[in-house]
């Protein structure tokens, strides 16, 4: 098949490394894959003066910042830049697919010689454009692909659509794996720094410390793409590490806080559990399917720190149930590989194309 991916951007995000993946596993099984980018970029929350500067500086960065490269994933597929997602840019296809809201209202408008046309659907976007173009591109004539019970939930009940296809994220148990599994005496807590407050940084980092008042022993590390003035002192903070030692930096630590207050999945937990590294989750993206609490995960609702600090302090005091959320959250994930989620996108896109 000749298969289109359009991107807003090939900033590094979770959901465009999800995308690069698809991308290149769908190459390797022999698809003509092309990732397409528009110089100008979309307009997401950008309004006003402001929000025009913004989004002419993010222009900037898709042309010649950027460009047609990607230096954080070795993409095997072409990455092609052109001016706007239109007709006359994109070429004709067996499947098009849009990956985030805006490019949904793109590829609604493309040619029927561009393809079936699909929507990938990774988050509930609101937080990135008004809520009304956001719900709108749910509606959209699209064949809908979703990677979260939640989401596929939130189309049929909230939206009124139907879902071509639920189909959850992968591992890459070759960047991920058990490397040496350490339990420390002083134990270790993880947490991802993200300036995002939906990401629910400032909730994790104040369950730590109301923790660490009854263990001043324990340590916390942090990682993220890049520092900010909002860390504390005491925290070890990696700045945008390798996948080899963020495998480490798992692989060595205790406990993974992950508070966000949503998600549309969550890769942090998953490759976590994937390095035998207990999980404290809110019941957000990927918890809700692979978090059972106290057998894969401790989970708790968001906004909860009461919960979060709970969870912590029972793992911290009880080493048993430490080392079996360990074990059996390794158990659950290796599940979820990626050739068996490529194996239900490939499938997804013959029986839609073929129809």
């Amino acid at each position: 098949m000749k298969i289109n991916f359009i991107l807003p951007f090939t900033n590094m995000t979770g959901g465009i490394k999800v995308i690069f993946e698809y991308a290149n596993r769908l190459h390797d099984r022999g698809h003509d894959v092309i990732c397409y980018v528009p110089m100008l970029a979309y307009r997401f929350n950008n309004y006003g003066l402001v929000g025009e500067l913004k989004r002419f500086k993010s222009s900037i960065g898709n042309t010649l910042k950027r460009g047609t490269g990607v230096s954080w994933f070795d993409l095997k597929v072409p990455v092609k830049l052109v001016p706007i997602i239109s007709n006359k840019f994109i070429r004709d296809a067996d499947a098009t697919i849009a990956t985030a809201w805006p490019t949904a209202y793109s590829v609604n408008n493309l040619n029927k010689s561009k393809g079936e046309k699909f929507y990938f659907i990774q988050h509930y976007e609101i937080w990135s454009g008004p809520k009304g173009l956001v719900d709108g591109s749910y509606k959209l004539p699209l064949k809908r692909i979703v990677i979260a019970k939640w989401l596929k939930d939130l189309m049929e009940k909230e939206f009124k659509v139907g879902v071509t296809s639920l189909i959850p994220n992968g591992m890459n148990f070759k960047e991920f794996y058990n490397d040496n599994k350490v339990f420390n005496k002083n134990k270790v807590i993880l947490m991802l720094y993200h300036n995002l407050e939906w990401k629910g940084y400032k909730d994790g980092l104040k369950a730590f410390e109301i923790v660490k008042e009854r263990h001043p022993e324990i340590k916390l590390r942090l990682f993220g793409l890049k520092r900010g003035n909002d860390i504390p002192e005491y925290a070890e903070f990696y700045e945008n590490p390798s996948k080899d030692l963020l495998r480490k930096i798992y692989s060595t630590s205790d406990i993974f806080i992950f508070p966000s207050w949503t998600e549309g999945w969550g890769l942090t937990p998953c490759e976590a559990m994937a390095c035998k590294c207990a999980v404290v989750g809110t019941n957000v993206g990927c918890i809700q399917d692979i978090g059972i609490h106290k057998e894969t995960a401790m989970v708790c609702e968001p906004h909860d720190i009461e919960s979060v600090v709970n969870n912590i302090l029972e793992l911290l005091e009880n080493e048993e149930l430490l080392k079996k959320i360990s074990h059996q959250g390794y158990e659950k994930i290796k599940n979820y590989t990626w050739d068996n989620s490529t194996d239900l996108f490939e499938k997804t896109l013959n029986k839609e194309v073929s129809k």
